[in-house]
């Protein structure tokens, strides 16, 4: 595999993080061209369009959520690993001034009505849903559920719960209630 010079990583992840401060929409070629610090002509000789450089800070963006929920995976994962999973998202979107997941924040634009944006869309969000289906089979499995859980509707549920804490964090609410409201959920669990 061909590895990726520096500036090129450095000018995706930047990009990456125009489209998920301004989303697709909010994201002109002009403000990629500001973020990444290239030329407008390099960008469209790297990626063709303004939908090209999304694909690519999008499967940039799937790599970084495919690690965040590595710990998942893992056979001893269970609740406190959920816990943090959850508690490290948040803190990202907070940190980054991003609001939400790229991905979801997506969804609800205009570039939807693509064919191949909504598929990445889909697949990501499948891939999170895994993610919380597999720690939460480790939980039953660790006793820390009943062993009647649904785990896919759980991680349906926890997918729902995952966004629209971000939905309160952005909408005023305090650090201590987005903590309270992720513990509410998580007691629903049991």
């Amino acid at each position: 595999m061909r590895s990726i010079p520096a500036v090129a990583v450095d000018s995706l992840d930047r990009a990456l993080m125009a489209f998920w401060r301004l989303g697709y929409e909010g994201c002109s070629i002009s403000d990629l061209v500001e973020a990444t610090g290239l030329h407008r002509q390099s960008l469209y000789n790297a990626y063709g369009d303004k939908k090209g450089l999304f694909m690519a800070a999008a499967a940039r963006y799937r790599l970084m959520s495919g690690a965040a929920l590595e710990p998942l995976r893992g056979k001893a994962a269970g609740l406190a690993e959920l816990r943090s999973y959850f508690e490290n998202f948040l803190n990202v979107v907070r940190t980054n001034g991003c609001g939400a997941c790229l991905l979801v924040r997506t969804a609800f634009s205009v570039a939807i009505v693509d064919d191949e944006i909504r598929a990445l869309i889909e697949e990501a969000a499948t891939e999170v849903r895994t993610g919380f289906v597999d720690v939460l089979e480790n939980a039953v499995r660790k006793k820390e559920l009943p062993a009647k859980t649904d785990v896919k509707a759980q991680a349906a549920y926890l997918f729902c719960v995952l966004h629209g804490l971000s939905a309160l964090a952005q909408t005023g609410a305090s650090r201590k209630q987005v903590a309270e409201a992720l513990s509410q959920a998580l007691d629903n669990l049991r």
